[in-house]
């Protein structure tokens, strides 16, 4: 039934994931990571899409 719809882009996916050295490096070992939503295109960041 939905093959019938054409599919269109939100956003810009995926988007990056970057390892933040510096408070990874503060907190003494654990590997921080943020997933970057804020790059997915003009007004369709994390949840809004």
């Amino acid at each position: 039934m939905l093959e019938k719809f054409e599919r269109i882009k939100l956003g810009h996916f995926p988007t990056p994931i970057e390892h933040l050295k510096n408070i990874s490096k503060y907190l003494g070992g654990p590997n921080v990571f943020i997933k970057r939503d804020d790059c997915t295109g003009l007004a369709t960041g994390g949840n809004k899409t």
